[in-house]
């Protein structure tokens, strides 16, 4: 993992629910994957939280992203804004750049959002209901467990979102203890629009690269 000179790790966030090392990772590997290619991309970082895995991938890629940073709880806008302006004081261009939506992910259905990205970044719930004990915060929860929407929707989002022969990565714990195989059924999702491979892991969580076919 590479350190940051300036930011690792210092970003504005929730007292209740802090992001992980994984984020980190996970924005690090995908912008060694993204060297080459075009010099502009449009990004988007879904289920983004306070903005860390996309401000990651800017800060460790050469390459001109504009991104978008999805996230249906209300309460990270104002924590993304301060770690934008922390990261980036001196670069007002950057503002226009990133672009916070305060949407449920089911949103990307509408045609607006259809072959839109280059390239999708994601850091889901790890837990379907009923795979864990549930906290008192309902803020906890949803960060934790598939409770807006489902895996099966993100995973249908996620490849109507990406251009034709663009790829997507996302950070997906095994489900091996509640009898699920996610690899084999995100596959089963894409059918023959798309594949999925796990490329790396990173404490135990896999990263999977999902590529959308060619029409």
């Amino acid at each position: 993992m590479i350190k940051n000179s300036l930011y690792t790790f210092d970003y504005f966030q929730p007292e209740e629910y802090h992001f992980s090392l994984d984020s980190v990772f996970l924005a690090q590997k995908v912008a060694s994957l993204i060297k080459e290619g075009p010099e502009e991309l449009a990004v988007l970082d879904l289920c983004a939280g306070c903005g860390v895995i996309g401000l990651e991938l800017s800060l460790h890629s050469a390459r001109n992203l504009h991104i978008d940073f999805l996230e249906i709880q209300e309460v990270y806008q104002s924590f993304f804004q301060q770690n934008v302006e922390m990261i980036y004081p001196q670069h007002p261009q950057k503002f226009e750049q990133f672009r916070f939506l305060n949407l449920n992910y089911q949103a990307l259905r509408h045609p607006a959002f259809e072959n839109k990205y280059d390239l999708i970044v994601c850091n889901p719930p790890y837990f379907f209901k009923g795979e864990g004990l549930l906290s008192p915060s309902e803020f906890k929860n949803r960060c934790r467990f598939f409770l807006d929407s489902d895996f099966k929707t993100l995973i249908e989002v996620t490849l109507q979102a990406l251009k034709p022969n663009s790829a997507a990565y996302l950070l997906v714990r095994s489900g091996t203890h509640h009898g699920r195989t996610p690899l084999a059924e995100i596959n089963k999702i894409l059918k023959n629009e798309g594949s999925a491979q796990i490329i790396d892991n990173v404490r135990g969580t896999d990263v999977v690269e999902i590529r959308k076919k060619l029409n």
